[in-house]
């Protein structure tokens, strides 16, 4: 019986959803990067990033017209919560970087230098400081992986923004740079 109800409702409401736009992120595309220099950056974030980009199809050397720098990487750890003892019982976490995207040949920046900052907390138990060693480590593997994804998020956008900006004043789309293929959807 609430089945029968519950389906016209999720038709309806999967229609009103595609009907206005909506469509799940997709994974970034780089529509200006054939290949690119990654420079900087701990190996941690740094072999992600790469590990990434190639499985995006963007080629990366160093010949690349365009450089990817990565500077002023920190990691932060303070505590945020004491136990009746006064013993740590939870952490917090802090990572930051810079990055910014750059002609290779010249070192002119392309993109204005932008931060990543993420922070997260977790319970610190001083009585099994194996597991709690255990927790930070994961903590931090796992904020390298947000830090990349959201690296190659903001990448996308700075390269989708290039080749709006590249756009001729006839709505045509520029020559793309060397190697890189348009975006079929903007021919």
């Amino acid at each position: 019986m609430i089945r029968r109800a519950l389906l016209p409702a999720l038709l309806g409401l999967s229609l009103l959803l595609s009907g206005c736009g909506f469509k799940l992120r997709g994974a970034p595309e780089y529509q200006n990067l054939a290949a690119l220099t990654v420079t900087g950056g701990s190996y941690d974030l740094r072999n992600g990033t790469l590990d990434a980009l190639e499985a995006s199809g963007v080629a990366v050397h160093d010949a690349a017209p365009q450089t990817l720098r990565i500077d002023s990487e920190r990691f932060g750890r303070r505590t945020v919560a004491v136990d009746a003892q006064g013993r740590a019982a939870e952490i917090e976490l802090r990572y930051s970087f810079f990055w910014q995207l750059a002609d290779s040949k010249t070192s002119t920046a392309i993109t204005p230098r932008r931060q990543i900052t993420l922070v997260r907390n977790f319970n610190y138990d001083p009585e099994n400081a194996t597991a709690s060693s255990d927790e930070e480590s994961y903590t931090r593997q796992d904020m390298y992986r947000d830090a990349t994804w959201q690296l190659l998020r903001q990448l996308d956008a700075a390269t989708r923004d290039m080749f709006i900006d590249n756009a001729t004043d006839d709505g045509a789309p520029a020559p793309t740079p060397e190697g890189a293929q348009p975006d079929p959807g903007t021919l």
